[in-house]
């Protein structure tokens, strides 16, 4: 089983596996805010009146292109952001950063953490990790 280490920051998820590889994630607690994040990367048009779960079923239709029931589970995915349906209803967005250094300075940012600008991706998830583990 591989080894990783990991640490949560508010609704950010640090994760470096055992080869080195650092991945940052986030799960918002602010899922509307985030469906209207995706919206606009796509160029979406919604009703501002629509319900999470009103706004989060359209949008995964529009990616998937197909109308799902609304008893349903259905994902999608568009760019770095996965939209996910529970047969409930409710919506989920995650977002897998790609500019991971780029997710790290903001998290680092936000905490207060001075980094060097010569550490690498492994290096500064690494001691970032540790920082908010400490």
């Amino acid at each position: 089983m591989a080894k990783i280490k990991v640490a949560h920051y508010g609704e950010y998820i640090i994760s470096q596996a055992e080869s080195g590889t650092i991945k940052v994630s986030k799960d918002y607690d602010n899922v509307k805010g985030a469906l209207r994040e995706v919206a606009a990367s796509l160029n979406f048009q919604f009703d501002p009146e629509w319900n999470t779960r009103q706004f989060g079923k359209k949008l995964i239709e529009h990616i998937l292109g197909e109308t799902i029931k609304t008893t349903e589970q259905a994902a999608a995915e568009s760019g770095e952001y996965v939209i996910f349906k529970e047969a409930s209803g409710t919506i989920q967005v995650f977002k897998e950063y790609e500019n991971t250094k780029g997710a790290l300075r903001e998290i680092a940012e936000n905490i207060g953490f001075q980094y060097d600008s010569d550490w690498n991706t492994r290096q500064f998830g690494s001691k970032l990790i540790d920082k908010i583990n400490g």
